[in-house]
Order: C-alpha cells, then sequence, then structure tokens
C-alpha cells in the first residue's frame, strides 16, 4: 500500500502507481514539463504537490494521443483550448508534419478518477491508524481492568482482616469492662468487710 504524506504531496514512484505509469516515464514528464509541475525539493527528492498530480494526468493523456511538447505546454499554461491545438497540428500534418493528431478529449473524468483514488487510499490510512489507537486502547483498557480488579480483591482481603481485628478489640472491650466490674465489685466487698471488722 502506498504511504501518502500527511500535507497531500506525493512523490515520483506514488505518482506511477497512482497513474499506473512507469517511473522512468514519469520522470521524464518532471524533467521536461519541470516549470509546469508545482513542487518543491528535499535534497534530491522532488514533493509535488496534489495539483501536479492532474497535470501529470493531463501530460501522459496527451502525450498518447500524439500532441507535441509545445502543444501540451500550452495547455498547461492555460494558453489555447484543446480544440484549437488540435486543429494546428492538424494543419501542421497537411503542409508535411509527419505526426498526425486529433483533438484530445477532455481530462475531466480522469482527474476525478485520480481525486477518487487518492482519497480512498487515505482514508484506508486513517482508517488503519484509527483502528491501531483502538486497539492500543483496549489493549491498555484490559491491562488496567485487571489491575483494578487485583486491586479492588486486595482492599476487600483488607477490609475482611480490618473487621475481624475489629471484633476481636470489642472482645478485648468486654473482657476488660467485665473484669473492672468484678474489682470495683470485691473492692466494694472489702470495704464492707473491712468496716465490719473496725467496729
Amino acid at each position: 500500500m502506498i504511504s501518502l504524506p500527511d500535507d497531500d504531496s506525493v512523490r515520483i514512484p506514488e505518482i506511477a502507481t497512482l497513474l499506473s505509469l512507469s517511473e522512468d516515464l514519469v520522470r521524464q514528464y518532471a524533467d521536461e514539463y519541470n516549470d509546469f509541475l508545482p513542487h518543491r525539493t528535499i535534497g534530491k527528492v522532488r514533493i509535488y504537490e496534489q495539483s501536479a498530480l492532474r497535470r501529470f494526468r493531463v501530460i501522459a493523456d496527451l502525450t498518447s494521443q500524439g500532441l507535441n511538447h509545445a502543444g501540451i505546454a500550452a495547455v498547461l499554461k492555460g494558453g489555447k483550448p484543446l480544440h484549437e491545438i488540435g486543429m494546428d497540428e492538424e494543419n501542421e500534418r497537411r503542409q508535411g508534419a509527419t505526426r498526425p493528431t486529433s483533438p484530445p478529449p477532455s481530462p475531466k473524468g480522469s482527474d476525478l478518477l485520480d481525486e477518487i483514488a487518492i482519497s480512498s487510499r487515505r482514508t484506508e490510512e486513517r482508517t488503519n491508524t484509527i483502528d491501531h489507537r483502538l486497539g492500543a486502547i483496549r489493549d491498555g483498557m484490559a491491562t488496567d481492568t485487571d489491575l483494578i480488579l487485583r486491586e479492588i480483591a486486595g482492599l476487600k482481603e483488607e477490609v475482611a482482616l480490618s473487621r475481624s481485628e475489629l471484633r476481636t478489640l470489642w472482645s478485648q472491650v468486654r473482657e476488660l469492662e467485665e473484669e473492672l466490674r468484678e474489682r470495683e465489685l470485691r473492692k466494694s466487698w472489702l470495704e464492707r468487710v473491712a468496716k465490719r471488722f473496725s467496729r
């Protein structure tokens, strides 16, 4: 699968794949029509804007129909309409030019297909990215859930232990209370006995 840059720019190998052309042919078009193809250069690599993809398609279509370099350049410049260029080519052929030509059709349909192909590839890549993120979230949630369940189990054990210790403490408090009552009763009894003997 082709990896398209995030800023909607494309490189020559990607253009070749999207347009079903050889890389060598795309490089040839890039060299011949360099001034008409918006791009930037990073080192030795040319990075083209999305609009350049449409122009590569136009160049390929017009070249396959026999239009010469000057005619294609005029189309790319936005000069003569295609049918006028076709008429000029026909006149040259009648005057002894050897290259036959006919008015080429408008490349609007291929432009639309190119845009659909690019959009579908980007959508697929973004969907895959989202799927990876969701998978990571699910894995993280599963790990977090296990950790939370272990923490809850540990807290339950601590609560049960605390309750047991609390029961033991209450039992000891009751025993102390009973012992104190017995001591108070003995003290009171001893005091009464002592008073009787002191008389």
